[in-house]
C-alpha cells in the first residue's frame, strides 16, 4: 500500500499494464528467442554428461558451412509400402533432421498420401501448424478442447484443395485423410524446432510398457480383450517409430526421416 500511495495510481496502472504485456508475450510464444544468428545443432554431444540442455548445443561457428543451411529431405515424394498401417507418409525436418533449425522456432514436415491414407489424430503439444497441399486434396481438421467453453469439443474440418492451406491450432488433437483418388502431398510448417508429436494410437495403445488395460478398456467403454487387441496392433508399431527416432538422433539421414510413419 505504500508503494501505491509513493507512485501513484497512474505509475501502478503502467507497472501492471507492463506486467500483462509480459505475461501475455510469454504465453503466445512458442520457441524463446534466439540469442545468436545461428546456432547449428551439434549432434555429437551425449546427454548425460552431468548436464542437460533445452535444446541442443551449438557447433563451433567457425565450422559451419553453407551447406548446413540446405535441406534436401522434402524434395521427393515416398514409396509407401503395402503393409503401410496408415497409406502416408511424413518426412519430417526438425532440428534433429536438420541442425540449422536449431534455437530458431520453425519446423517443417512433408506428407504423403495415397488414396484413402490417413494421418492418425495427433498433437503437437509445442507448435501451431500450417497445412499447405501442394498436390491433390485433403480432408483436414481438428477438434476444440473439452474445456472451451464456446466451442466444446467442436469439429473444425474441410476439403483442402492443391494451393490452399488449413491452419491447427497448438496442441490441439487434429487429422489428415485422403479423400480423393490421386495421391495427395502438402509441406506443412510449424513454429518450433522441435514440435513434438503424440499419436493418439500409438500413445493410449502402443506406450511401454502398456497402460493398464483395464482403465483403457473403462475409458472406452469396450472389454479388456478389445483393449489387448489393439495394443496388440500398435505396440510393434510403436516400437518402430521408437527405434528410428532414436537413430535420427544420433545419425540424421534422409532415409531414416522418409521411413518415420512408413511402418
Amino acid at each position: 500500500m505504500g508503494l501505491v500511495r509513493i507512485m501513484g495510481p497512474a505509475c501502478c496502472d503502467l507497472i501492471l499494464l507492463t506486467m500483462f504485456i509480459l505475461m501475455v508475450g510469454a504465453v503466445q510464444a512458442a520457441d524463446p528467442d534466439p540469442l545468436q544468428d545461428f546456432c547449428i545443432a551439434d549432434l555429437s554431444h551425449k546427454s548425460g554428461q552431468g548436464y542437460f540442455l533445452n535444446g541442443y548445443p551449438c557447433k563451433d561457428p567457425a565450422t559451419v558451412r553453407a551447406e548446413d543451411f540446405i535441406f534436401k529431405g522434402l524434395k521427393d515424394a515416398s514409396i509407401i509400402s503395402p503393409e503401410n498401417p496408415w497409406g502416408a507418409s511424413a518426412n519430417l525436418a526438425f532440428a534433429r533432421h536438420w541442425p540449422a533449425l536449431n534455437t530458431l522456432g520453425v519446423a517443417l514436415v512433408r506428407l504423403d498420401l495415397i488414396p484413402g491414407g490417413v494421418i492418425a489424430p495427433h498433437t503437437h503439444n509445442l507448435a501451431t501448424e500450417i497445412v499447405f497441399v501442394t498436390a491433390g486434396e485433403l480432408y483436414i481438421g481438428f477438434v476444440a478442447n473439452s474445456d472451451d467453453v464456446s466451442a466444446p469439443n467442436k469439429l473444425f474440418a474441410g476439403m483442402v484443395k492443391a494451393g490452399e492451406a488449413f491452419v491447427i491450432p497448438r496442441g490441439l488433437v487434429h487429422f489428415q485423410m485422403n479423400k480423393g483418388t490421386k495421391n495427395a502431398s502438402t509441406i506443412n510448417f510449424l513454429n518450433s524446432h522441435n514440435p513434438g508429436i503424440s499419436f493418439l494410437p500409438l500413445t493410449l495403445f502402443g506406450a511401454q510398457p502398456a497402460v493398464d488395460p483395464a482403465l483403457l478398456a473403462r475409458s472406452f467403454a469396450v472389454n479388456e480383450t478389445a483393449v489387448s487387441a489393439l495394443e496388440s496392433l500398435w505396440s510393434n508399431f510403436s516400437g518402430l517409430f521408437v527405434s528410428l527416432a532414436r537413430k535420427q538422433l544420433n545419425t540424421p539421414n534422409e532415409i531414416e526421416i522418409q521411413r518415420w510413419v512408413l511402418g
